[in-house]
């Protein structure tokens, strides 16, 4: 009786310990996958962030050359007839040009819908990632709203009485619409604008990225 006794209990007490290895193993298993996703999206992240920065750059460049083409044009505007006829359509073109501004939150959605988050554990870095995609949406916020004041500008100055004598072949002809005092006003307007580095800073972007280089490494 005692001998099946120890025999039923050894059993038992392998059986209890199989579960707590197996248990044990399982959780090395899913805390080494979910390092592995961690690091998997905060890459992509950091890759998003460092394209972001890229395509600002390339949004403050395009405003610093639209207030340059301004200026130009405004600067010209008693002598236009005289201007190379190159200069005059860049200098048109970037004043008139279509402009639509996105930034990608592609992987900032992935983190958020896959709980990665909640495993990442570092408070000060979830903030910092998510500071830098709100500073990526005020930037596109901005921007757009500038285009949509432009265009409206542009819309007010041109409409179905004037745009024959503004227009030659399908183009606006800039030496007729700068004779018009709307027309002056909405190229003089651009050139009043704020600096564009002062709403394109991304200072937030590069604290992300440097606070996942150290997460990371």
């Amino acid at each position: 009786m005692k001998a099946s006794m120890k025999s039923f209990l050894t059993d038992l007490l392998a059986i209890v310990l199989g579960i707590f290895i197996t248990f044990g193993i399982q959780g090395m298993i899913d805390k080494s996958q979910d390092r592995k996703s961690i690091r998997s999206s905060l890459e992509l992240v950091r890759s998003e962030l460092e394209k972001n920065i890229e395509d600002v750059a390339l949004i403050r460049d395009y405003l610093y050359e639209e207030i340059k083409s301004a200026e130009y044009l405004i600067d010209h505007k008693d002598s236009i007839g005289y201007c190379p006829s190159d200069s005059l359509s860049y200098h048109t073109g970037i004043v008139f040009a279509e402009v639509s501004v996105s930034l990608s939150q592609d992987a900032m959605e992935l983190l958020k819908m896959s709980s990665i988050f909640q495993k990442i554990g570092n408070n000060d870095l979830s903030m910092k990632i998510i500071r830098a995609y709100d500073t990526c949406g005020a930037i596109v916020e901005y921007m757009n709203r500038h285009v949509s004041a432009r265009d409206a500008r542009f819309e007010k100055s041109i409409d179905k009485e004037t745009a024959g004598l503004y227009t030659r072949e399908g183009g606006l002809d800039i030496k007729d619409y700068l004779k018009t005092d709307y027309g002056c006003y909405s190229i003089e307007w651009l050139t009043s604008q704020p600096d564009p580095m002062s709403f394109t800073d991304v200072s937030d972007l590069e604290d992300a990225i440097s606070a996942i280089d150290a997460y990371l490494d």
